[in-house]
């Protein structure tokens, strides 16, 4: 199965920039786009829907989609928006394509990265967007750190289940979060400018669940065989354990270098639009 892999596409920041129409794009069986394509995650489906209707499409949502928003509300409104069509929003499921399981969730982190969680996330509700745009509780209360604390804890309690679940041994599974789940000294170019005392606010060190694990009484643990995330807008491609670990983000831009089209570029120069991933 040929997987066409993006994140971090960030329409509303974008001008000049356009996926590939249908004649010049990869030949791919499936698209999968890991968040932060733009604020509301329902104008997201309709982004796809517009440009991408032949194939499935796998959507999950980032932090950006509910700026502004509630959070559990924006979700289910993309839901709604994508019943019945080739887009599938994924946070805390999964959908079967062929022999493919395909997982997905946002993810969230939990700030533990550098050992001191509650400082992280005090330092992150101090400077991140994230704690001051999005509501929760029916718009009633503003998302915080300790809310996306518990939501990793539970989208991560979901994938190792998954992983825990007997698979055929032809099937294969590709786990698709927006946050990472590895650390920036694994291999790989890191965003130009990017701060890394806010690290622990886009990473969790998660390959625990990349390697295999025995049955303790909940079944064996079967890494996943790919894993995509978004979110930090940096280019990565590692075998971690036994777990094969991508981002293709493009990041914030395009900005125009001098009058020539040809300069046009945007925040991770490494990003590839054409990025094929085969499973």
């Amino acid at each position: 199965m040929r997987l066409w892999v993006m994140s971090d596409i960030h329409v509303e920041l974008t001008h000049g920039w356009d996926i590939l129409p249908a004649e010049a794009r990869p030949d791919f069986d499936v698209m999968i786009v890991a968040g932060d394509l733009i604020p509301r995650a329902e104008r997201g489906v309709r982004w796809l829907l517009e440009r991408v209707p032949e194939r499935p499409v796998l959507y999950v949502m980032g932090n950006h989609e509910p700026y502004g928003e509630d959070i559990d509300i924006d979700l289910e409104k993309a839901r709604t928006a994508a019943a019945g069509t080739n887009i599938h929003i994924l946070q805390n499921d999964t959908v079967r394509i062929d022999n493919v399981i395909f997982a997905g969730a946002t993810l969230w982190t939990d700030f533990a990265l550098h050992g001191d969680p509650h400082g992280a996330m005090a330092l992150a509700g101090d400077r991140m967007n994230d704690f001051k745009k999005i509501r929760i509780n029916n718009y009633r209360q503003r998302f915080l750190p300790h809310h996306a604390l518990t939501r990793h804890v539970k989208s991560w309690a979901f994938l190792e289940a998954e992983m825990r679940k007997t698979r055929g041994e032809e099937d294969r599974m590709v786990v698709v979060t927006h946050h990472a789940p590895v650390r920036r000294s694994l291999p790989g170019p890191s965003r130009p400018g990017s701060d890394p005392i806010l690290d622990p606010a886009y990473r969790s060190d998660l390959t625990r669940l990349m390697v295999s694990q025995p049955d303790d009484g909940r079944g064996a643990l079967r890494p996943a065989d790919l894993w995509i995330f978004g979110h930090t807008h940096e280019s990565f491609d590692a075998v971690v354990g036994e777990t094969r670990v991508v981002s293709n983000a493009k990041g914030y831009g395009p900005w125009m270098l001098s009058d020539r089209i040809s300069d046009l570029t945007w925040d991770n120069p490494h990003f590839d639009e054409r990025l094929i991933i085969e499973i």
